[in-house]
């Protein structure tokens, strides 16, 4: 997971999964809130007309009315008083109200439709599978009802007053203007209600009903009526734009971290560039922006101490060059005051030694130069180290005098490296110890622990190096105390290179106290390397 993409796109999609619940959910909860508000005012005209019929009647007209009007309906009609209903808070505002109240059951389609009949404590109670056709057919015989009982002028103000209760038009058609077909024209000659739906496969579909009235050249028109549709494009607009809101917060929620690491780089980018070595990019993280902000501060860390160690060496070079610069200058002058041929050869033999001096420090500075540098491509391959160690002593043989090398291991050991820089560091250490050493040298090779590393010990019989300054060993141009110092020899850059070859290899160098009293530089080297790998620094 530490993908920047994987990252965004599985929080954007985890977001849109969560959304896109969230919004069916929201969604299927306002259609049922409006399933039941469309419902509720679909039937709240056809109740009006049933209270209003049921207070005008009384005794025992009332429960042949009931019975009539339930034939009608196709559903029983029941006078239920409003302790016996359980009414909640809402429902009886509702009621109170002159409102119809629906009441849904989970377990079945069927609703329970509630209405209070004005002037008492009674309420009117039918159960019904739906609202249907015939629901509408009876409705419409309801309100033909009201027309009837009163003259034909004074029916379109009968209906106005019928209008508010109803959520659908109620209007009177003069016969010729209700634009039906010839079919539908003689089912009204024949007092028959005609029902037209027009267009069924649009989502805004409408229904209109036709009754005839008796002994008038007018027709009762009720429509249109719109189907319920539970996705209207209002709904859906307000559902995009929410999901699109939501879909952008997430994202915003996911792309600022990155952002705000993004700009912190930028300005630790812009401290470094300005000649800030100490900038520093405080950015955390196992993704890419991590990852390169950890290789941001480590290349400054990496500048910062090569910078340090070039001033280092810029000041230890100067100072190692004024000694044998000063006895040349002072050679010179001798050399110009000296009258015979005989000192003018011991003058001029003592600037070639002086000369031969400024060279091998000019070498050695060179090398360990090259060798700060970078970390070369290494081709690893086997080294037999007891062979580099025998072939080193047979070269130094010249120059060891007296001093006895030992060299102790199987020869048939073998460590993955470069045979170049593994001689070198095996020259390092025993040049070293020639120049401190009593009467004797030993290099031993061996395995440590479970085999995979080599253990290469150099061990002399010197004085020692006390343990507070082992580790000023292996910077360049230490100095340390009188007993292991630079009079006794060399520039103090050898243990320097050894340090850096150590390195490349994987390895470690450290300093020991020998068997003998001296000093044991320890080198711990893997035994298998991978083949042509350039190490990191």
């Amino acid at each position: 997971m530490n993908s920047i993409f994987v990252r965004i796109y599985g929080g954007i999609l985890v977001a849109l999964l969560i959304i896109g619940a969230a919004t069916y959910v929201g969604v299927d909860l306002i259609n049922q809130y409006r399933a039941g508000q469309y419902r509720e005012r679909m039937a709240e005209g056809t109740f009006f007309l049933l209270g209003e019929g049921l207070r005008e009647q009384s005794g025992a007209d009332r429960a042949e009315w009931l019975r009539e009007m339930s034939r009608r309906l196709g559903a029983s009609l029941r006078i239920h008083p409003g302790a016996d209903l359980s009414l909640t808070y809402r429902e009886r505002l509702h009621l109170d109200e002159g409102r119809v109240v629906i009441r849904e059951h989970q377990k079945s389609e069927r609703i329970t439709v509630l209405y209070h009949v004005p002037g008492g404590d009674d309420y009117l109670v039918t159960s019904l599978e739906r609202l249907s056709e015939q629901q509408a057919r009876a409705t419409a015989g309801l309100i033909l009802d009201r027309l009837k009982a009163v003259a034909p002028e004074q029916r379109a103000e009968s209906l106005a007053r019928l209008v508010p209760y109803f959520g659908f038009p109620l209007s009177l058609a003069e016969w010729g203007e209700v634009g039906l077909d010839e079919e539908q024209y003689q089912r009204l000659d024949r007092n028959e209600t005609v029902l037209l739906l027009t267009d069924s496969t649009r989502r805004d579909a409408t229904l209109y009903l036709y009754v005839p009235i008796p002994g008038d050249h007018r027709v009762l028109v009720l429509g249109p009526m719109t189907l319920f549709d539970p996705f209207p494009w209002e709904l859906l607009v307000v559902a995009s734009l929410l999901a699109l809101c939501l879909v952008a917060l997430s994202t915003y929620l996911q792309v600022r971290p990155l952002q705000t690491r993004l700009r912190h780089l930028e300005r630790a980018v812009k401290r470094l560039g300005g000649g800030d070595l100490t900038a520093h990019a405080d950015v955390r993280g196992g993704d890419s922006i991590g990852q390169l902000a950890a290789t941001f501060n480590g290349m400054t860390a990496h500048i910062r101490r090569l910078i340090h160690a070039q001033r280092e060496m810029t000041r230890a070079v100067s100072h190692e060059l004024r000694t044998p610069v000063a006895r040349l200058r002072f050679g010179l002058e001798m050399l110009a005051d000296s009258e015979s041929a005989e000192a003018r050869r011991e003058r001029l033999d003592a600037l070639d030694r002086d000369i031969d001096q400024l060279d091998q420090l000019i070498d050695e500075i060179l090398t360990y130069a090259r060798l700060e540098q970078g970390t070369p491509t290494i081709d690893f391959q086997p080294v037999y180290l007891v062979e580099v160690c025998e072939q080193l002593r047979g070269e130094l043989d010249t120059i060891r005098g007296d001093i006895v090398i030992d060299v102790e291991g199987d020869r048939a050991l073998a460590v993955d490296g470069d045979p170049r820089y593994l001689h070198r560091i095996l020259q390092n250490l025993v040049t070293n110890a020639l120049r401190y050493a009593q009467a004797r040298i030993r290099m031993t090779i061996r395995l440590e622990g479970d085999g995979e590393r080599v253990v290469l010990d150099v061990d002399d019989d010197g004085s020692g190096i006390p343990e507070h300054q082992r580790e000023r060993v292996f910077k360049p141009f230490a100095r340390l105390d009188q007993s292991r110092h630079r009079a006794s020899g060399g520039y103090g850059l050898g243990l320097s290179i050894v340090k850096r070859i150590v390195d490349w290899h994987g390895g470690e160098v450290r300093v020991l106290e020998s068997d003998w009293g001296g000093a044991r530089f320890q080198v711990i080297l893997p035994r298998e390397q991978q083949r042509q790998h350039v190490l990191g620094r």
